[in-house]
């Protein structure tokens, strides 16, 4: 009988370290499975919570350093590779009613730095959405009230076409 539950105990043992080993593999996966493979680590003076106005309401904006209000960002696919899961997305895009490309950029967006007026900035995509999507960021520095403070400068669309001028403080945003 002592024998009987030792061996229980022991199959029940090894059955879920197993299954935890498998679970683990199968979070990691996910964001490989798309293609992401590098994490984008964000300029520092980009980092931080942002307040700034968009259609008329105050939106709150957290910058970490590889991450946007919690999406984590990831360095963009080049060439062949961009191209291959291009396709592979489309495809299950497709499939799913054309709502899967949403939740996979609902889970990671991706980003490369650009230079604005000499300053480093970076702009965050869709998924591989390709050109023309996303926000730009920028840190610039404004005149408040005869006092130069820091800000973000937030664009939008295919050419970082300007939105509106973000701030640390949410009293500053007009």
């Amino acid at each position: 009988m002592l024998k009987m539950k030792k061996k229980a105990l022991l199959f029940l043992t090894v059955f879920l370290v197993v299954l935890g080993v498998v679970n683990v593999k199968a979070t990691t996966v996910n964001a490989a499975s798309w293609g992401a493979k590098k994490v984008f680590t964000t300029p520092k003076r980009t980092r931080g919570v942002w307040y700034h106005k968009e259609d008329g309401r105050v939106v709150r904006t957290k910058i970490t350093a590889h991450a946007v209000n919690g999406i984590k960002l990831y360095k963009v696919l080049k060439g062949k590779e961009e191209v291959k899961w291009f396709k592979r997305l489309m495809v299950a895009d497709k499939k799913a009613d054309y709502k899967f490309a949403d939740k996979v950029s609902s889970s990671k967006l991706e980003a490369y730095t650009f230079k604005f007026h000499g300053v480093t900035g970076f702009n965050a995509n869709g998924w591989l959405a390709g050109g023309g999507d996303g926000y730009y960021y920028v840190p610039v520095k404004r005149t408040v009230k005869g006092k130069k403070i820091n800000a973000l400068r937030v664009g939008e669309g295919a050419g970082n076409f300007f939105i509106s001028y973000a701030y640390h403080n949410k009293k500053l945003v007009k």
